[in-house]
């Protein structure tokens, strides 16, 4: 008897343009029945879970339906949870993309499976265990007074459900998981890019009645010039040379082009005006990427495939879960000694899920339920398999035919080497320690679910997880344990020390009265190779100054205790206000 396995579990992810809106495309599927359009007068954005069109056309609660058709603008499946009036739907999932006001919806049967349809295929590493998000039920049981039933409760009713779960301590091969619990991340190359740009975009995103705009989570696009482009292209998207907070670059690959519209090999990450510049990168002359990460105050949320297949490999048994409207609520990236750089999503909360586990002999099937699919359970929908043949960078490579993309299969596992605590070096208000034996970032966002009166909690399944997570205060922590320095002179060193910098407590001797705490800054650094690092900056412009907004790092204990180690070492909790991260390697396409 086959079993299901965990070094058979596969758990991929990917970023979402709109809150919850899991990204698959629905190409291709199967009896597309009826025909209404959109009727939403700035289009449907990505993240609504509530739409509205002309007419249900033989819509009905339960039934799946294709929202956009036409071979070159995005689609995707969603079920039908609520029918509201003669209008109104409410969906088991939001949408992944912007839909203009003239696409349609068809009612449909099924979704075939093909591989340019798979988006969630990202790794965030080397990971072990994985705790995943399955729903908690809040149910509660309730007292009826005078009911004679010796004091149990007299009623059970189902509460809240809530969805959380993490991947710990994974070993970082990149740094694709990094920027969710910071913000967003822009990508260049180093050498390789055109001086000028080859072509722009075509449309202007504030127009949202506009099917050409260029938005967050678009995979076709229109460009003023398409011949200067062609598939397998690599393309640098707003490329600017000096990366900031408000830049938005990004780097694609054109996997399809059809008259003035091309394909990317996967969505944006950012909406991009009408003009915007676009240059080709010729890959062999590319030095490396860098990939510079900078906080926002909203956070792209993710979503998870939790793939499982049984040991006797029959793809017929495959037992998928998906869970969408993820916030990485807190992270934690660490190293110790003669180890390896990991990084752990501690905590990842969720709006929702849904699965491919269609029925249960528990559940009503004996065609007493008006709808057919009212049968299948709670969450189940139409799903694409994510198996370890999806995995990796969406339609990394190309074969240089000049043609269409024919092979959509992903990029595979990274296949980079790991970075090594011995490649790293600390630096702290401009001293290097050479003695460090361990370090601990932490980083917490504070999410806190909200649960809202709203037609997602109507319908057969009566969703009650939450509407929407939101970010509260952002909080930074450091520890590390550092030897401590070889002695001097007490009375001749002037040297600035871990102990220094405890009593001076960030204060340099500005004048009584003024802003006069600066603390001090830190930059951490791995080097993998030549062009190939990861740089941590604390505070994120790397200058600790007098003020507020504009401090650094401060220690707020090193106990200078006498233990059985030698030489003798303190263990440092610092605080820090923000940080930034910028990695330099081989890999063009960050998520």
């Amino acid at each position: 008897m086959s079993v299901y396995r965990s070094d058979q579990a596969i758990v991929t992810f990917a970023p979402e343009a709109g809150h919850g809106g899991y990204p698959e495309p629905a190409t291709t599927v199967d009896n597309g029945t009826g025909t209404a359009a959109i009727n939403m007068t700035n289009g449907l954005p990505a993240g609504s879970r509530q739409i509205t069109v002309t007419s249900l056309s033989g819509v009905t609660t339960g039934e799946y339906i294709q929202i956009g058709s036409a071979a070159t603008e995005e689609t995707e499946v969603r079920r039908v949870e609520y029918v509201d009036g003669t209008t109104g739907l409410t969906l088991d999932a939001p949408t992944a993309f912007f839909h203009p006001q003239s696409d349609g919806i068809q009612v449909v049967t099924a979704v075939t499976d093909a591989d340019s349809d798979k988006f969630i295929t990202w790794v965030p590493g080397v990971y072990e265990t994985v705790d995943v998000p399955d729903p908690e039920m809040a149910i509660e049981g309730r007292y009826l007074l005078g009911a004679g039933q010796k004091r149990d409760f007299f009623v059970a009713y189902k509460g809240q459900q809530t969805f959380q779960g993490s991947i710990g301590g994974f070993v970082l091969l990149n740094g694709w998981p990094l920027r969710f619990p910071i913000g967003l991340v822009n990508s260049i190359s180093i050498g390789g890019t055109a001086g000028s740009d080859t072509t722009s975009i075509n449309g202007d995103y504030t127009d949202l009645t506009d099917a050409d705009g260029a938005r967050k989570g678009d995979y076709w696009i229109t460009v003023d010039d398409a011949t200067t482009v062609a598939p397998g292209n690599l393309i640098a998207i707003s490329y600017n040379a000096s990366p900031t907070a408000t830049t938005h670059s990004e780097i694609r690959r054109i996997t399809a082009e059809s008259g003035s519209t091309v394909r990317l090999n996967y969505p944006l990450q950012f909406n991009h005006a009408d003009n915007t510049g676009i240059r080709l990168i010729t890959e062999g002359s590319v030095t490396n990427y860098r990939h510079d990460i900078f906080e926002t105050v909203d956070l792209d949320t993710i979503s998870w495939n939790v793939h499982m297949r049984d040991s006797g490999e029959s793809a017929a048994k495959d037992f998928n879960r998906r869970y969408f409207g993820g916030h990485a609520a807190a992270m934690t990236i660490s190293a110790d000694e003669g180890g390896l750089l990991t990084a752990g999503w501690d905590t990842v909360t969720f709006q929702d899920m849904v699965h491919n586990q269609k029925l249960s002999s528990a559940y009503d099937t004996n065609g007493t339920v008006s709808v057919a699919n009212d049968a299948a359970l709670p969450g189940f929908t139409f799903m694409q398999p994510i198996d370890s043949s999806d995995i990796g960078v969406p339609f990394k490579t190309y074969d240089g035919s000049g043609a269409a993309f024919t092979d959509f299969s992903a990029g595979g596992f990274p296949s980079t080497d790991p970075y090594y605590f011995s490649q790293g070096s600390l630096t702290m208000f401009g001293v290097e320690f050479a003695r460090v034996r361990n370090f601990s970032i932490s980083i917490s966002n504070g999410e806190e679910p909200r649960y809202y009166i709203g037609n997602q909690g109507k319908g057969t399944r009566r969703h009650r997880g939450p509407t929407e997570i939101r970010e509260q205060q952002r909080e930074y922590s450091m520890s590390a344990t550092i030897v401590l320095p070889d002695a001097h002179a007490s009375a001749t060193n002037t040297a600035r020390t871990i102990f220094s910098e405890l009593l001076l407590e960030g204060d340099y001797g500005t004048p009584h009265g003024s802003a006069s705490m600066s603390g001090f800054a830190i930059t951490l650094t791995f080097t993998r190779g030549a062009n190939d690092t990861i740089t941590f900056t604390i505070p994120d412009d790397g200058n600790a100054e007098a003020g507020g907004g504009q401090q650094g790092a401060f220690i707020r204990s090193a106990p200078h205790s006498v233990t059985g180690d030698n030489p003798l070492q303190t263990d440092v909790d610092i605080l820090f206000r923000n940080m930034k991260i910028q990695i330099a390697d081989s890999e063009p396409f960050y998520p």
